[in-house]
């Protein structure tokens, strides 16, 4: 039988964050592999070209606020946002019912919640993939929070029949909402390797000739500009590591709410020479490839997009010891892990690295060959077929 999937992400595009990015990928791909799927997406002002399959159908739900594309943060803005995408999503879920059987969320947050009811009463089967940990906007970080209503909402979304869990605190935290462990499954996001690989000899010189930066080692950032992802503790650090390396340039990948705030604070700083804020770059690939290490300083996150990237370039990094991150890498095999919100962890690591070229160079190899072998698209893609095929030919997995 083959599956017919109806995909929902609000953020479905390569270029706004992790979750639209493996939407899109997974989707796409999935098309190719026989899947008849279609996405419902929100309508939204993208500066920039991005590549969509034409094989693939996207229904675009127009909502507020076309141009804000950072939704995680809790505010009336945002909430507004995603209530009106989400009665646009369930017109269309509606509308469209009898061209699917099964509905994919990529995230388990307000479009979910408004549409489950009605899903269930269609009997629809619901998968529902969990993006972050303890953000209280998904399932898994729900019970107990604003007074009693995260309760009900955990109780709403035990109907759902299955989860994917990108990390093992996700996991956890699905537990912890009453979710049966028969019904979380444990899978990792994963890397485009036709586009995220490392460099070939002399690429890398080349890149940083063409981006103004010969003769410089390149210490990069991806990612939004939000409060969770710590820049703020970066820039702190990076202010001890020039005094080492005046060599050295951080550059910084992405835009945000907080951007021009942090660079007012690389300014007040005195490091506004030698950390470079680039915006949103579509060309993020090149960028890593030039680099000579990553830096992942966050406070929170689910499965980091970001550094799956950086390791497929063959990077090396220095990382926060957070949920989703140890299940990436090995401490000293292929990352320097340090603790959460210690300006001086991520100096001593990124000092450490940039004094032993060497030693980049080991955990660059062992950086690619770990993504390569085992965070790889092509690995998760018969495991998304087959837990479609599972939840339609069981009629639900409960």
């Amino acid at each position: 039988m083959i599956p017919r999937v109806c995909v929902v992400s609000a953020l479905y595009h390569p270029d706004l964050g992790g979750l639209g990015r493996q939407a899109q990928l997974l989707s796409e791909r999935l098309g190719k592999d026989g899947v008849d799927l279609f996405v419902i997406a929100r309508k939204m002002e993208v500066d920039g070209r991005a590549a969509f399959s034409p094989s693939v159908e996207v229904v675009r739900v127009p909502s507020l606020f076309s141009k804000h594309h950072i939704l995680e943060e809790i505010s009336i803005k945002n909430i507004l946002i995603s209530v009106i995408f989400s009665l646009g999503c369930l017109v269309v879920l509606i509308r469209r019912r009898k061209s699917y059987d099964l509905v994919h969320f990529h995230g388990a947050s307000v479009p979910l919640f408004v549409a489950l009811p009605f899903l269930k009463w269609m009997g629809k089967n619901v998968l529902a993939k969990v993006a972050a940990a303890n953000l209280g906007t998904e399932a898994g970080s729900l019970s107990g929070r604003y007074g009693g209503i995260g309760n009900l909402l955990a109780k709403l979304v035990r109907r759902v029949d299955a989860f994917v869990a990108i990390s093992d605190e996700i996991r956890e935290g699905l537990l912890r909402d009453g979710i049966p462990p028969g019904r979380i499954h444990r899978i990792d996001n994963f890397v485009d390797s036709t586009v995220f690989f490392p460099p070939a000899a002399g690429e890398r010189e080349m890149l940083k000739k063409l981006f103004g930066y010969s003769g410089k080692t390149l210490v990069l950032f991806s990612g939004r500009m939000v409060p969770r992802k710590g820049v703020a503790h970066l820039l702190v650090a990076w202010k001890v590591v020039i005094d080492d390396h005046p060599e050295a340039r951080l550059l910084l990948l992405g835009d945000g709410p907080l951007l021009g705030d942090l660079r007012r604070m690389a300014a007040g700083l005195g490091i506004g020479d030698s950390a470079d804020f680039k915006g949103r770059v579509e060309n993020v690939p090149e960028f890593l490839r030039a680099g000579d290490l990553f830096i992942l300083p966050s406070l929170q996150e689910g499965m980091p997009n970001a550094l799956l990237e950086a390791m497929a370039c063959g990077l090396p990094a220095v990382a926060t010891r957070i949920g989703g991150v140890v299940d990436i890498v090995s401490q000293e095999e292929d990352a320097v892990l340090v603790p959460p919100s210690s300006p001086s962890g991520l100096a001593e690591g990124i000092n450490r690295l940039l004094s032993d070229p060497s030693r980049r160079e080991s955990m660059s190899l062992a950086a690619a060959r770990r993504s390569r072998f085992y965070r790889s698209m092509e690995a998760r893609v018969p495991v998304y077929r087959l837990l479609y095929s599972n939840l339609l030919g069981s009629g639900g997995m409960r």
